[in-house]
Parts: structure tokens; C-alpha cells; sequence
């Protein structure tokens, strides 16, 4: 029996951790800490600043990894290949060993191969791997050749040389660590190449799926600095990846990565949702046009973009049209777009979500929110739904016409009114033979941008260089802020638009970065401390305070004096402002175990904001909660308040973290040592900001609004302390107001409020009896004019409403067989009102009320429509009624003639 993709994983993670050493670590998030990277791409994302010297190694300073990998966005994208190929997709599982200055090619190399071929079982005579032959740069890898030819005892037939484009790594910017690579293959066999002769298919030679790479070993052992030259590494590293689907593929003996156990069962529910057969077989080139290859494709695609949307939504990331955001919308709606060539035209890329969630959830426990994950994904589909048949229909037109380009204000109107993505655009122009007028939808971008003050499309990505060099000389901030709101620091450094300066005179707004300080970085959920920086030289305003890194970057602006590094300064929080904030915060912590008690443990969190002002807290529930539920909720929050608590912190290994059952809160990354809070034994939670020292110190807590921002989840604002007592004040200040107004008791401003409504509805019923009297009564008075077989009652009537000409028309329609009812009415400069009654034999004979109020209505510079027997509509401007009058009884004469 075949490994499965589980197990393989597992094997992965024990070969390494018990047999060699390595510590396990988690997956890092989809959305990386680096700001230079839209998503994480390859397992080394996370270990950049240790291989950078920003950040220190692990002990030991050896790891093991399954990393989630996302290629969607950007350069690295394999999107175009996806579901064409065996082994491309947008998201994957990247098996990871990584040494920080520890061992080097003479251990990776025979342990690489002694998994493959023992853990694995792999067979030794159908294994290759290639090496960096070399160039005018750089030697080339004698060592990692004698390794595998003498120690592991690979034939020298087998160890092919390549390029540097192919074995040569980094660095990951203009200078940085590099080196060589080696990369291990697995030949599958004839059946999969693309030609039986040896000169045409091979490594190097062709992209086929006979010989499949899937190890790559990167030995960073040089150093390229900003001249271009190359120099030797004091400790040397290792990074390695191989892709757990190849690896199942291989392994399972499949004929492409879609039949592994790790995605057949997510086909095989898109194949039963569209009632599209999934045939298999390994397709040739010229088998591409066949329906049947083409629909398994598409089913291989919807499959791929399933599992990416689900793991990278359950990541953190949200629809939008910029960033990440985008990436996701892109990859979604391309399912839709596939689903619909398969049949599919209702959502139903969220039905598949259970499906994922069942094949990963147990390695993968941010998995867990399955609910929340599905509604995202059903709101963006359904989003789409409402456009795509349209801007189908608009691309179609485009495609059929002689151009062979598609101009670009139209490729930027199907993105900007109907929703599709320029790469989607693209793509389907390609499969036209057709391509699209990049330029011109730039242009059109840039208009729209301006249109639309500002707003962005494009994804603008900062370079990181001048902090990440203070991260390497400095190391991390110290952060004194959980006791001390006043501490002195020395400035490390002064940035501008993304540069370091020397100075920062009065009026200016940098960035400062401190040795240490009391300042709290945005994250979490909770804002940035604000406050100021002194010494005798300077006073500095600081204006927000967020996170780079382990770096605490003040955004400031000088108000007096001159700024220089080297200088020491106080830094000093806003005490209030900082008070007030956690104040919410604790609340926050208070509010999320009273709605698990009180709603479920299913009920998770989906966002949060804490400040001065207030507590915002998103969660995932399937209905809105009665006003009796938040009452309860709100009770049992200001009950802990009352108990007075004692809020303790402790920080602890992750693991030991999590053994403790503390809650991690939503979208937090988390280090090796987490700090955890707790609050008597009604709430633990991963936190790392800045709370109350026990629960009485919150103050009341007082809900103010709630609602839904999604389907499936619902949003909370509350008050906490000071902030909430002066809500209840102003409440109960116009509460005895009103009270006053309408002298009754606070008590009994409910029912004297419905009393009058009920007084008022009773009063209206009785208006609008009496206005349908009275236009009854002038309709009357109007003496039908005869136009042929045709009676017409018509005439304006100033002032009456609408609801009085549709009462009249409705009375007077059948007053005989022939009678027709046109009525108008003008209330003020620029209103009409319009409305019109046939009779139903009339009806039969084609005359449409529906009509006359249009034509009608046209004339007076408005519109509308409605039944046959009885319509209405408005209009703009009064002095045209008269005219309207004349055309329509003529073309009434015309009809009955």
C-alpha cells in the first residue's frame, strides 16, 4: 500500500526531528511578515532575517518544515500552467530542512538520500540530480559531485550539470548569502516523456513530466556584496524544499498530482457538482482541443483553486482589489469562470470547502473556522455571479470582431463594471488567439484612479533595506511598555520615504527607531501608542507606532529643535489615551469568552480593533443574536467586571502554549515564546498586548451597535470605563428629554411612543381615505373625450398624490368596456406624477396602461411603467404635461381608428 500524503508528511517531520535533530516549526502564514513579499512562496520566507544575520538561529540551529506555499501573484506565478501540467499549482506543501551555520553538504546530501531511498523506498536506479557546472562567475561544484558520486555512490551518468539559471540560488536581493544547488529527479518512465529519443527528452532538454524534479538542495555558501563579487560565507546554510505533491505523485504512482489522495477526493466532488466524468490518462500536446482532456483540466483548475482560496482565506486574507486581496478575488473568480464551462452557474466553490477542510484539518488547525471560510468564499462568489454573464457576453463581442487586440478601456470596463480581473481578461483573449491593450488600460486605470481621488489598483510594495539594516546592527527593540509608560532610548536610526537620514529638523515627519521603549506597536488588534519624545535638543510628536519585524517604528513629526542618531531621548506614552485602550482590550478578551459561553464553542473570532474610543470584535455566528443574547452578554462581561479578577501573563514556549487551551487570536503570527493572559478562570488567550492588572479596574461595559458585515459574520462595538459611562449618561440624558417632551415616566416612553405611532397610522389610513374621496370627486367632474371607439378621461389634477391618482384610476378604469383613465398631477418645480387605467377588454384589444405612463412620462423628462390594467409613473418637469396630454390622445385616436 502506497504512503499517503499524510503520511508522508510525517515521515518527512520525524526523519529530521528524531533521527536528525531538528526542531519541528510550524508553518508560517500565507501573508508573510517580509512587506517586499505578497504571499509566502517557499519555506525559507520565514528563516530570511536568520539568513540575512537580522535575526538569530534557533537552538538547535537546525529546523524542519512543512511550509504552505502560495504562487498566484507576481513573478513566481504558476497559475497559467495550473491544471495543464501534472504538478503545477497556486498552492502547495513544501517540505523544508534548514541549517543556520550547522551542517552543511556532506550530511544533507547522503541524509537526502538516505529518506528518498530508504523512508521512502524509492527506487536508487530511477533517481538523477543535477549540479551548477559553473560559468564565468563561479566554480563550479566539485564538491557537491564527489559527495554524490563517491559517498552516496550515484553514477556520474546520473549527475548532470547545469546553468546557473537552473543551480544557482539568490541571492534574494542586490547582494545577500548564495550559492549552488542541487536538484534530485525521479524518471517515471517512457509513457510520460515527450519523445523516445534520448537527445530530445531529458533534463535540461524538454518540459515534459518523465523526469520529475522534486528536492532542491540549496547550499548558501557565498556572499555576493553591491560590486557583484562573490566571497566566502563564515557559517554556511542549508535550505531545502521538496514538493509534497510531486513527492505523493511519485510515490502513489499517479498520472498527475489531481489523483493523489491529497486532491482526487476535491475533484471528485467538483466532477459530482457538475456532473462532468473526470476521464484521467496522461494527455499529449495534440490532445489538448479534445472535449474530454479539456474538461479534466478544468476540473484539475476548480480542484487547485479550491484548496488555495480555502487555506488562504482561513489565512487572513480578504477580497479586494488590491495586494493579496486581489490575488484571492483573481483565483476565485477564475474557478467560477472554469465552473461556468463545466455547467455550473450557481456558487459552489464554497460547497467544496468541507472537503478541504476534511483532507487537512488535522495538520492544519486554522482549518478549523470551516463556517466563516465558507461564507467568504460564497459572498465573493456570489458577488461575481451577478456580473459574469454580462461581462461574458461583453467579452464575447470583443472576441468576435477582426481585431486581433482588445483595447484597453474595454478590458478595463469589464474590470471595473462586471468584475473581472485584467489576468482573467488576458487569459481568455489568449485562448483566442487574441491579446489585450496593456498600455491603454493603464491609461484607463490612471484616469479612473484620478476620477476616484486616488484610489489604487496596483500593488505597491516597499522596499525594507534601511530597517533591515538596523535589524542586523541593533537586533530587536526592547520593549518596556507593559510596565513603564516613560522609559529613555537611544535613537538607533532616522528614515524618510524608505531611506536613512542624518537628521530630522522641526516640521519634519520621519520615522524613529529607539533602542528600547515604552511605545506599543500596532498589532494584535490593538492601535499604536501615541505620546511624545524629548530631550533638550528636540520635542517629537508620535503619531502612531507600528510593528517591522521585531522593530517598533515611531512615526513622528518634529516640532522643535534637531534630531540626530546617537542622541538619547525620553519616551514618554500618551497615559490616558494608553489607558483607555486597554481598557477595551480587556473588554475585548472579556467579550469573546462570554459569546463561547453564551453562543458556542464553534463561535470564533474574525477580526478586532481596540482603541481609546472603543472595542470592535468581528466573530462568526450563522444568525443575528436576539437583544436578549447581547443583554446576557453584556451581564455576564460587567458580572466578571464585578468579581474583579486578577488578570495574570506569563510567556511560554508555543507548544506549551498550546497544551494550556489558550485561544490564539484571530490573524496573530507567533514566535517560539508567546505570551498568554489570563483572567480568573473565565478567559485564556494568546495576547501580546497591554491589559488591566485585574477585571475591576475595566469599569462598566456597555454594547452600543451590532450588525453584520458578511453573511455568517457579525460585528459588535463596544464601550468600556470612562467612554461607557459617558454613553449612558447622554443615553440617559435623552432619555429624560424625550421623557419630558412627552410627559410620561422614563418607564413609560415605550408605550406612549407606540401609542402615538399607532394615533399616527390611524390618522393617515384616515388622510389618505379622504385624499381618494377627493380625487375621486375631481376625476368625476372630468366628462369623457370620445376618440373613436375609445373613452378618455383625462386631466391634471394639481396636488394629488400618487397614491390618490392610482385609487382614482383603479375606480374609474371600468366605469364601461371602453374607458381609458390618464391622470397627472404636479407637485412643486420638478415632480409629477402619472397615472393611467384601461379597461380589460381594452386591454385584450392591446391598449397598455403600462405604456401610456411611459410615453407619457418620457415626454416629462421621467420614466416608469407597470401593468396593463393599472400603472404609474414620475416625471421631471411639469410644464411639459400639457404636451404629454396632446401626443398621447393622439396616438390613442391613431390606435382606435
Amino acid at each position: 500500500m502506497p504512503l499517503s500524503g499524510s503520511q508522508i508528511r510525517d515521515k518527512f517531520i520525524e526523519y529530521f526531528r528524531d533521527k536528525r535533530g531538528h526542531a519541528y516549526l510550524p508553518s508560517s502564514s500565507l501573508i508573510p511578515d517580509n512587506p517586499t513579499l505578497l504571499l509566502t512562496s517557499a519555506g525559507m520566507v520565514q528563516f530570511v532575517p536568520i539568513f540575512l544575520g537580522q535575526a538569530p538561529a534557533p537552538e538547535p540551529p537546525r529546523a524542519v518544515t512543512v511550509q504552505k506555499c502560495a504562487r498566484a501573484g507576481g513573478k513566481d506565478s504558476d497559475i497559467e500552467n495550473v491544471g495543464r501540467t501534472a504538478r503545477h499549482h497556486s498552492f502547495f506543501e513544501m517540505l523544508g530542512n534548514f541549517s543556520f551555520g550547522d551542517y552543511f553538504k556532506k550530511e544533507v546530501i547522503p541524509w537526502a538520500w538516505e529518506f528518498v531511498t530508504k523512508d521512502l523506498g524509492l527506487e536508487a536506479d530511477k533517481l538523477y540530480v543535477t549540479i551548477f557546472k559553473g560559468d564565468e562567475l563561479n566554480e563550479p561544484d566539485e564538491e557537491a559531485f564527489e559527495i554524490w558520486n563517491k559517498t552516496v555512490g550515484l553514477p556520474k551518468e546520473r549527475i548532470i550539470r547545469m546553468s546557473r539559471s537552473d543551480n544557482f540560488w539568490g541571492p534574494p536581493g542586490p547582494t545577500g548569502p548564495c550559492g549552488p544547488c542541487s536538484e534530485i529527479y525521479y524518471d517515471r518512465g517512457e509513457e510520460f516523456g515527450c519523445s523516445s529519443d534520448a537527445s530530445k527528452c531529458g533534463i535540461g532538454l524538454c518540459e515534459c513530466d518523465r523526469y520529475l524534479e522534486f528536492w532542491n538542495l540549496v547550499f548558501m555558501e557565498m556572499f555576493k556584496d553591491e560590486h557583484g563579487n562573490f566571497s566566502q560565507l563564515a557559517k554556511k546554510n542549508v535550505d531545502t524544499g521538496s514538493g509534497l505533491e510531486r513527492v505523493a505523485l511519485i510515490l502513489q504512482k499517479k498520472n498527475n498530482n489531481y489523483e493523489t489522495d491529497l486532491f482526487f477526493p476535491i475533484l471528485q466532488e467538483v466532477a459530482k457538482i457538475s456532473g462532468v466524468p473526470y476521464t484521467g490518462g496522461v494527455p499529449r500536446a495534440e490532445d489538448w482541443l479534445k472535449p474530454e482532456v479539456k474538461k479534466d483540466s478544468y476540473l484539475k483548475i476548480i480542484s487547485d483553486h479550491t484548496r488555495a482560496v480555502t487555506f488562504l482565506v482561513a489565512d487572513g486574507v480578504r477580497t479586494s482589489n488590491v495586494g493579496r486581496g486581489y490575488v484571492l478575488r483573481f483565483i476565485l473568480r477564475r474557478a467560477a469562470r472554469f465552473g461556468r464551462l463545466l455547467g455550473i452557474t450557481e456558487p459552489f466553490i464554497y460547497k467544496l470547502v468541507p472537503k478541504v477542510v476534511e483532507l487537512y484539518g488535522s495538520h492544519y488547525p486554522e482549518l478549523r473556522n470551516e463556517q466563516l471560510i465558507s461564507q467568504i468564499i460564497k459572498d465573493e462568489e456570489e458577488r461575481f455571479a451577478k456580473t459574469i454573464d454580462r461581462g461574458m457576453n461583453l467579452l464575447n463581442e470583443l472576441l468576435e470582431g477582426d481585431k486581433a487586440e482588445i483595447p484597453g478601456k474595454d478590458a478595463f470596463n469589464l474590470y471595473a463594471t462586471y468584475g473581472f480581473p485584467i489576468e482573467l481578461t488576458r487569459e481568455i483573449a489568449a485562448e483566442h488567439k487574441k491579446t489585450v491593450d496593456m498600455a491603454g488600460f493603464a491609461d484607463a486605470r490612471k484616469a479612473h484612479e484620478e476620477a476616484s481621488a486616488g484610489s489604487k489598483f496596483n500593488v505597491i510594495i516597499a522596499g525594507d533595506e534601511a530597517f533591515g539594516k538596523v535589524l542586523k546592527e541593533h537586533g530587536k527593540t526592547k520593549f518596556t511598555g507593559y510596565k513603564n509608560l516613560e522609559s529613555s532610548g537611544n535613537v538607533l536610526a532616522i528614515i524618510k520615504d524608505g531611506k536613512l537620514v542624518d537628521h530630522a529638523e522641526e516640521g519634519e515627519e520621519v520615522e524613529v527607531l529607539l533602542s528600547e521603549t515604552p511605545f506599543y506597536a500596532e498589532s494584535g488588534g490593538q492601535v499604536g501608542d501615541t505620546g511624545v519624545l524629548k530631550n533638550r535638543e528636540a520635542l517629537l510628536n508620535v503619531l502612531d507606532t507600528r510593528k517591522h519585524e521585531g522593530l517598533h517604528v515611531h512615526k513622528v513629526r518634529a516640532m522643535s529643535g534637531l534630531l540626530e542618531p546617537g542622541q538619547e531621548l525620553t519616551a514618554a506614552v500618551d497615559k490616558d489615551r494608553r489607558t483607555a485602550t486597554m481598557l477595551h482590550h480587556s473588554a475585548a478578551h472579556l467579550f469573546h469568552a462570554a459569546i463561547r459561553q453564551l453562543l458556542g464553542n464553534h463561535v470564533a473570532q474574525a477580526g478586532s480593533q481596540v482603541g481609546p474610543q472603543t472595542m470592535r470584535f468581528d466573530f462568526s455566528f450563522e444568525r443575528q443574536p436576539t437583544q436578549a443574547e447581547l443583554k446576557k452578554i453584556e451581564s455576564l462581561m460587567n458580572e466578571w467586571v464585578r468579581a474583579n479578577y486578577i488578570v495574570h501573563t506569563e510567556e511560554m514556549p508555543l507548544e506549551d502554549a498550546k497544551r494550556t487551551g489558550a485561544v490564539a487570536m484571530f490573524g496573530e503570527k507567533y514566535g517560539d515564546i508567546v505570551r498568554v493572559l489570563k483572567m480568573g478562570d473565565v478567559s485564556l488567550e494568546f495576547c501580546g498586548g497591554t491589559h488591566v492588572s485585574n477585571t475591576g479596574e475595566i469599569g462598566p461595559i456597555k454594547i452600543i451597535t451590532e450588525g453584520s458585515i458578511a453573511s455568517g459574520v457579525r460585528r459588535v462595538e463596544a464601550l468600556a470605563g470612562p467612554t461607557a459611562w459617558n454613553h449612558i449618561a447622554q443615553s440617559l440624558s435623552v432619555l429624560n428629554d424625550a421623557s419630558g417632551i412627552l410627559r410620561v415616566k422614563p418607564a413609560e416612553l415605550t408605550a406612549q411612543i407606540e401609542r402615538l405611532q399607532d394615533q399616527l397610522k390611524q390618522k393617515d389610513k384616515a388622510l389618505q381615505s379622504r385624499e381618494e374621496e377627493l380625487a375621486f370627486m375631481r376625476v368625476s367632474s372630468l366628462r369623457p373625450e370620445k376618440l373613436g371607439r375609445i373613452d378618455l378621461i383625462a386631466g391634471e389634477l394639481p396636488g394629488m398624490t400618487p397614491e390618490g391618482l392610482k385609487s382614482a384610476v383603479e375606480k374609474m378604469r371600468n366605469q364601461s368596456n371602453s374607458t381609458v383613465v390618464l391622470l397627472a398631477s404636479s407637485s412643486g418645480p420638478d415632480k409629477v406624477s402619472i397615472a393611467a387605467g384601461v379597461a380589460d377588454p381594452l386591454v385584450k384589444d392591446g391598449i397598455s396602461a403600462g405604456n401610456l405612463v411611459k410615453d407619457f412620462a418620457a415626454v416629462c423628462g421621467g420614466g416608469g411603467g407597470g401593468k396593463p390594467q393599472v400603472a404609474q409613473a414620475g416625471g421631471k418637469d411639469p410644464s411639459k404635461i400639457g404636451d404629454a396630454f396632446s401626443q398621447l390622445k393622439q396616438a390613442l385616436a391613431e390606435k382606435s381608428g
